[in-house]
């Protein structure tokens, strides 16, 4: 059975937020939580609800997957391995890569 590591999906949700500039404060506030408590859920010493990381992915302009990632233990999917290795990219970059993962699965017949 798969269980999600909450400290790296903290970690996730920290860099993310370095990323875009937003202190603890302001992230908190755009998702309507406290900051003492998004402190706790980016060192993994509190769960949160779906939509508590509903609220964080749309703040972050991710995907819930984007902060899930390297969260799940005991998964080998190869496609999680190939997320793990763009997640790290700009938005406009990991949605390039998206889309043409796409396009070739929608023509992978005709190649």
């Amino acid at each position: 059975m798969n269980t999600i590591d909450y400290r790296k999906l903290g970690s996730q949700i920290k860099e993310k937020r370095y990323k875009c500039g937003y202190t603890q404060e302001k992230l908190a506030e755009l998702c309507d939580i406290s900051a003492g408590f998004l402190g706790h859920i980016e060192n993994g010493t509190r769960t949160l609800s779906l939509d508590t990381l509903y609220k964080l992915a749309c703040a972050l302009n991710v995907s819930i997957d984007y902060l899930l990632i390297d969260s799940a233990i005991g998964s080998d999917n190869f496609l999680e391995q190939i997320a793990a290795a763009v997640r790290l990219q700009k938005p406009d970059t990991y949605n390039r890569f998206c889309k043409t993962v796409k396009i070739l699965a929608e023509h992978i017949d005709e190649m």
